[in-house]
């Protein structure tokens, strides 16, 4: 991450493009709105479709494989065609697809809606993150990650009183018609803060990343740091994001007017991983802190955070099983968000797309087995205790590992060189 110029040697600091993040937050709120309906909808859908939590796993599994797939693919092409066309072209998809739910009349068709609407959403964090990469400069990248992130929790947030308010008053196929089609509203907004973007798309289709493959870029354990950070964290998002109602309702007996009343308080804490993980870490460097040093503390705490969220599977009542849920879903977001910086750490902006793109297939794996192993574990023994204890553990494993391949966090030189050089020869 290259530090801000010095106003002591006549620079001035780079201007952070505030408009450009909101959209983007807009953008990745709105697509979680899509993604995450169908967890609101979970207890509503497995009774009138008769799904088992093998069968509802199932369909959670449709979107994430897909999109585990899609995220390397999205983010390749985020790489060459520039995240404005790509990003675009995301969110006319994932739009369509998600009101396409609304006409779903049983588990195939549930299943299939699924697997479209991960097509579209595959590249919208590895498309944003390329944004940020281009456009946020120096110690503040890392809050513009937390920003663009942030969307992620405030959109599981908003989704929960919106999907049980539409559902209550209109029902479920509402519920998706309408949120599938809010991306079409953001499409304008994003097509006029990237027309005169400060630093153009342009020179991500440079022939530095056409020299570098996606296979070379992988090659890099820097790479596989990301890879795996993810993909041993994520599936403690899977609970979060897809189990919550699940839980509420089987284990804590909340209908769902009552599940819209609680079920959203994870995702706050979460958004406040998001913005004080990505905040402090910002806040340290600026302060003369080492990306290592910086990112590597933050880390630390995160971990022992993370472990909270066993406690609901003890709590004697429902507020206690919420605080805990809570505190352990703040400590893996400022995990996370870390771990979604990894790849500009590493990498120059011209690969960030496929670096991140790579990582985010890793996450997107990790939430494929774990929300497997839920569906299994719960069929098997019908109790929520052993899988809360397996998603506490998740986010200091993921802080372990990557400590260990990672190393020290410092930018890849031998790609910084080739991007050099490439831009000498184009002058």
């Amino acid at each position: 991450m290259p530090p801000a110029p010095s106003p002591k040697n006549g620079a001035s600091r780079p201007r952070t493009p505030w408009a450009l993040l909101a959209v983007l937050l807009a953008a990745t709120t709105t697509s979680y709105i899509d993604r995450i309906a169908i967890s609101v909808l979970a207890p509503t859908l497995r009774d009138e479709f008769g799904m088992s939590n093998s069968e509802y796993a199932f369909v959670v599994n449709c979107f994430m494989v897909t999109y585990m797939l899609m995220y390397s693919v999205g983010g390749r092409l985020a790489d060459l065609l520039g995240f404005r066309k790509a990003l675009s072209l995301y969110i006319v998809w994932w739009s369509l697809t998600g009101a396409l739910h609304a006409a779903a009349v049983g588990f195939r068709s549930l299943a299939l809606c699924r697997f479209l609407l991960a097509v579209g959403e595959g590249g919208v964090w590895p498309a944003g993150m390329k944004t940020v990469a281009h456009e946020v400069l120096g110690p503040l990248r890392s809050l513009g990650v937390g920003i663009v992130n942030f969307g992620s929790s405030l959109g599981s947030a908003l989704t929960v009183p919106l999907v049980g308010w539409l559902t209550v008053v209109w029902g479920w196929r509402v519920a998706f018609l309408v949120t599938g089609l809010m991306g079409f509203a953001l499409l304008p907004f994003w097509l006029a803060v990237t027309r005169q973007s400060a630093r153009p798309a342009a020179p991500t289709t440079s022939e530095s990343v056409r020299q570098v493959s996606w296979l070379r870029v992988i090659r890099y354990r820097q790479a596989w740091a990301g890879f795996l950070a993810r993909f041993v964290s994520a599936g403690a998002w899977g609970f979060y994001a897809f189990w919550i109602p699940e839980y509420l309702a089987r284990e804590r007996g909340l209908d769902i007017a009552a599940i819209g009343l609680v079920a959203w308080l994870p995702f706050v804490a979460s958004g406040l991983g998001d913005l004080s993980g990505s905040g402090v870490t910002s806040w340290l460097i600026a302060r003369g802190w080492s990306v290592n040093r910086a990112r590597k503390t933050v880390l630390c705490v995160a971990a022992g955070a993370a472990t909270a969220g066993v406690g609901a599977a003890y709590a004697p009542n429902l507020s206690l099983a919420i605080a805990s849920i809570c505190i352990g879903a703040l400590g893996f977001k400022i995990a996370s968000v870390n771990f979604l910086s990894l790849p500009s750490d590493f990498f120059p902006a011209t690969h960030v797309g496929t670096a991140f793109g790579f990582s985010g297939t890793g996450g997107s794996a990790g939430i494929v087995l774990t929300n497997a192993a839920i569906g299994f574990v719960l069929d098997a023994t019908g109790s929520y205790s052993i899988v809360l204890l397996g998603v506490a553990l998740l986010t200091p494993a993921a802080v372990a590992v990557t400590f260990l391949v990672a190393g020290r966090i410092e930018p890849v030189r031998e790609l910084v060189e080739l991007e050099k050089s490439t831009d000498q020869i184009k002058v």
